[in-house]
């Protein structure tokens, strides 16, 4: 698996990294390196581009209660300049 960074934005930041701090599955394993503000980095092992695992973790968290009405982002690191 390779390993590639994900960011995540929000104002309410600290519910990303509590769902997704640990989390596994069988296309993401994802553990949380920093917090800045509203955004957080979290390591990411995939066998997927970074641009899909970003892809793939922001449909997992849309699916949750705060996802569905929350206002994020996740992309891959570089994505913002």
């Amino acid at each position: 698996m390779a390993k590639c960074k994900i960011l995540m934005q929000t104002a309410q930041v600290q519910k990303l990294v509590a769902f997704f701090d640990g989390y596994k599955d069988d296309k993401v394993e994802l553990k949380y390196v920093s917090k800045a503000g509203i955004k957080a980095t979290f390591e990411c092992e995939t066998e997927l581009s970074p641009e899909d695992a970003a892809a793939h973790c922001k449909s997992l968290f849309k699916k949750t209660p705060e996802g569905s009405y929350m206002y994020f982002s996740i992309q891959p690191d570089g994505f913002f300049g």
